[in-house]
């Protein structure tokens, strides 16, 4: 299935095996039925840090199954006062 990946404040695929490793803003083949969860793991993005995904414009449970053509925007937890 194809998502619409965008990732935000400095964030960049890290898996050297992807096309779109070092993009930020890219199109990708993931297999169906693939949770947010797995996905953050496909991209190489970094287990130990709480990453917010927004799925179609709303925030989504890492457990959440995504769906062909989703657009997924992820964020590193942010802070400001």
């Amino acid at each position: 299935m194809e998502l619409e990946i965008r990732l935000f404040t400095g964030l960049k695929c890290n898996n050297q095996e992807l096309p779109c490793f070092g993009k930020q803003e890219f199109y990708l083949d993931a297999p169906d039925e693939i949770t947010v969860r797995e996905l953050h793991g496909m991209l190489g993005l970094d287990r130990k840090t709480s990453l917010i995904s927004l799925i179609n414009g709303v925030s989504r449970p890492d457990d959440w199954v995504l769906k062909n053509k989703d657009r997924v925007g992820i964020f590193p937890p942010v802070g400001g006062g």
